[in-house]
């Protein structure tokens, strides 16, 4: 007598998930993803996440002009099972603005996701996913914790570096060698929140 087996799970690949689209098997308009090969629906987009989003392009595009292509919610082709589409990607920087073809997952100085309902799915799954492709920066924008999580040096399936980042903090984009370098903003600034100055020195 065999032994009973578990139902495989048919895995998309990128091809098929793109023709799916293409024929009108996916409502057109609905927020998508292909993630370890099953399509994902995204969250609704609410108005503080909206907001978030303008102004990290906003000033992040004004501060990496002619240094990395700004690429708002447009897909990321990281291999034959997942196209995440994040929220923003600081890409290297190419003249046609990627063109002819969707960004790599080393085209990517910095992925940012913002999050709220979704922290616990950013924090675990895309987290993992951005690590092993080996995306060097990786930020969750926590909208409840109004702070920054920066995670750099991707090992494996983690990010050997962590860093909660409050309003009172500055982000730095790049390490050094990077088109970034030197190049960092205040993290109130971003979030839209009050800057937090510190005191100034007592005359005596």
């Amino acid at each position: 007598m065999n032994a009973p087996t578990a139902p495989a799970r048919l895995k998309l690949t990128l091809a098929q998930y793109r023709a799916m689209g293409a024929h009108g098997i996916l409502p057109r308009g609905l927020r998508v993803e292909l993630i370890d090969g099953e399509v994902i629906e995204m969250a609704p987009i609410g108005p503080t996440h909206a907001g978030v989003l303008n102004r990290l392009v906003h000033h992040l595009g004004r501060l990496c002009e002619g240094r990395a292509v700004i690429s708002p919610q447009h897909p990321l082709q990281v291999d034959d099972h997942n196209e995440p589409e994040p929220d923003l990607c600081l890409l290297r920087w190419r003249d046609n603005f990627y063109a002819d073809r969707h960004a790599l997952p080393a085209d990517v100085l910095l992925l940012i996701e913002i999050a709220d309902s979704s922290l616990r799915y950013d924090s675990t799954t895309k987290l993992e996913l951005y690590a092993r492709a080996g995306v060097p920066h990786y930020w969750i924008v926590d909208l409840q914790q109004r702070s920054i999580l920066a995670l750099a040096n991707p090992q494996g399936l983690r990010y050997l570096s962590e860093r909660r980042l409050g309003p009172g903090a500055r982000a730095a984009l790049g390490d050094p060698g990077s088109p970034l370098e030197g190049l960092d903003v205040e993290v109130a600034e971003l979030l839209g929140l009050p800057t937090v100055n510190p005191p100034s020195p007592r005359k005596l």
